[in-house]
């Protein structure tokens, strides 16, 4: 059976999954990691949308307004990323010819370009499941009690994604020549990872605090 290639919007899960599978998959775990980040936001904005809330209060319902309204710019972001193609660019700048000097050049300017787009991808991930968890922490302090293993799971399929991308990035960097930027690289995953962790703590946190 041929798989669709990873990346287009109009294949089925079933399709997607198989083609993550393929060694023909260009960016198999980017997408994976986004799509794990956009089941997160789905499972985060469906407790937000639940009638019951933490304490049946209007302040509750105002929260989690705002909480889904945020998710659902994230999810659609996420779901962008899945879109993005950056393999086929790389694959051009590699394919380029280098018989001369100036060619050469001009090959190795175009391939730090395009391995700048390819990680622009899993970093732009990377932040959003960041957004996500923040977010995941408002939906646990205000969402219903008897949601706790479907935020649990929202909890996990973002980090998984955070990591996922992180990963990703973090194989790239020995391959830029930009010392700079791959400095600059380093220092927001750090940023980004201290973010997601006490985002994760707080919501499991509030999710295994019990009733007063």
């Amino acid at each position: 059976m041929a798989t669709s290639p990873v990346g287009t919007s109009d294949i089925s899960l079933r399709d997607f999954i198989e083609a993550v599978g393929s060694a023909e998959a260009p960016h198999g775990a980017v997408s994976t990691a986004a799509v794990a980040g956009s089941l997160g936001t789905s499972l985060l904005l469906m407790v937000a949308a639940l009638p019951q809330t933490r304490s049946d209060s209007v302040g509750d319902r105002a929260k989690l307004v705002e909480a889904a309204a945020a998710l659902t710019s994230v999810q659609q972001q996420l779901i962008e990323t899945i879109e993005t193609e950056t393999a086929v660019k790389l694959f051009t700048a590699r394919s380029m010819p280098q018989a001369s000097e100036s060619q050469r050049s001009e090959r190795l300017a175009a391939i730090q370009l395009a391995l700048h787009a390819s990680a622009d991808v899993p970093l732009e991930v990377m932040r959003l499941c960041a957004q996500g968890l923040e977010v995941a922490a408002t939906v646990a302090a205000h969402g219903a009690r008897a949601a706790s293993p479907d935020l649990q799971l929202a909890v996990a399929l973002l980090h998984a994604g955070f990591d996922g991308a992180r990963s990703n990035l973090e194989a790239k960097l020995s391959s830029f020549t930009d010392a700079a930027y791959v400095t600059s690289v380093a220092d927001e995953i750090v940023r980004l990872a201290g973010d997601t962790t006490a985002s994760t703590r707080a919501a499991e946190s509030l999710l295994k605090a019990r009733p007063a």
